[in-house]
């Protein structure tokens, strides 16, 4: 029977799959540290992006503040000019009040009354006058 040595031919089998082994390990190593740097360029971006985002929603709050304050001031302005618009209206109901008053006092005060003083205070009025009749 032929002895055949087979010791250096399993050796050089352990060599090359360790080589291979090796060189699949760095290929993965390699692919990894690719993917890696490609999600964390990706993660830059997308924080630069939301940075641009929030610099933008910044300036137009900011426009937006000064807005809001120029609507109150001109909210202000609007109570002021409606209050002022009540007043006229009141002063024009109220401006033939002293006409009437005074044509009423002719029709009923008798002759020979006179008036000396009219004082109104808000919805008071007090006269004061002499009588020539006895």
């Amino acid at each position: 029977m032929i002895l055949v040595n087979l010791l250096p031919h399993h050796a050089s089998c352990a060599k090359r799959r360790r080589e291979v082994f090796f060189a699949a390990l760095g290929f993965a190593a390699l692919v990894g540290v690719l993917i890696c740097g490609a999600v964390y360029s990706w993660y830059l971006a997308q924080i630069e992006s939301q940075r641009g985002k929030n610099t933008f929603l910044k300036t137009e709050i900011t426009r937006l503040e000064g807005q809001i304050k120029d609507i109150a001031t001109l909210q202000a302005e609007i109570a002021a000019l409606r209050a002022r618009q009540n007043a006229v209206e009141d002063l024009q109901g109220n401006r033939n009040l002293p006409v009437y008053l005074l044509s009423e006092l002719v029709k009923q005060l008798p002759d020979g009354v006179y008036i000396n003083s009219m004082k109104q205070e808000n919805q008071t009025v007090l006269i004061t006058g002499v009588s020539a009749v006895q």
